[in-house]
């Protein structure tokens, strides 16, 4: 983006012939609606920083807010260093000075090719580990709902009854007037715990 028509037109073939799509706009106004209404993000937005209305910082902030991964490369003439350092501190990756050097803005436009190569599949990753995160988080909670699942389907082993216990001091009983011998009595108590264990 540039208010410059001949410096326009010309980075509009410089970057065609490296490969890529070009949108161009002539004012920071124009820029930002162009940003704004997108249906896919820019992935490089090339911009002057000195402009009537709308500046090139303007620009900038809007590129970083559609798209916190896009490389913005800002134009500076030599009035502008110190602006040029501050849109570098606000996100800029880098600065072009005007007038234009044919050969260095190329080697800087392949330079910009595989950050965004590198930016695209550092994204990516990003993704991949954001969904193996969620998909371990989900995998969590339903181990948690099983496990009380399970809970509630196998409860504790309910206490002898009062009948049972009954039984049992009949038999006590029983052994104490030596009406059951040691062996019987023993056999007979085995039977009854065995009964509440199950």
């Amino acid at each position: 983006m540039d208010d410059d028509p001949l410096l326009l037109e010309t980075l509009q073939e410089l970057l065609v012939s490296e490969g890529f799509v070009v949108t161009c706009a002539g004012s920071g106004e124009e820029a930002e609606l162009l940003l704004r209404q997108a249906a896919t993000p820019f992935e490089l937005v090339l911009t002057d920083l000195v402009m009537p209305g709308k500046s090139g910082m303007d620009v900038l902030r809007t590129a970083l807010e559609r798209n916190p991964s896009c490389t913005v490369l800002v134009l500076s003439g030599f009035g502008t260093m110190g602006e040029a350092t501050e849109a570098m501190d606000r996100g800029a990756y880098g600065m072009v000075n005007k007038p234009l050097q044919l050969e260095g803005f190329r080697q800087t436009l392949r330079r910009i090719v595989e950050r965004i190569h590198l930016v695209g599949e550092r994204d990516a990753l990003k993704a991949q580990v954001k969904e193996l995160r969620l998909r371990v988080e989900s995998m969590e909670t339903l181990q948690g709902r099983m496990e009380m699942l399970a809970q509630v389907m196998t409860p504790e082993p309910a206490e002898p009854s009062r009948r049972d216990l009954r039984e049992l001091y009949d038999l006590a009983a029983l052994h104490t007037r030596g009406q059951l011998s040691n062996e019987e009595f023993e056999a007979a108590k085995k039977t009854l715990l065995s009964k509440w264990l199950t």
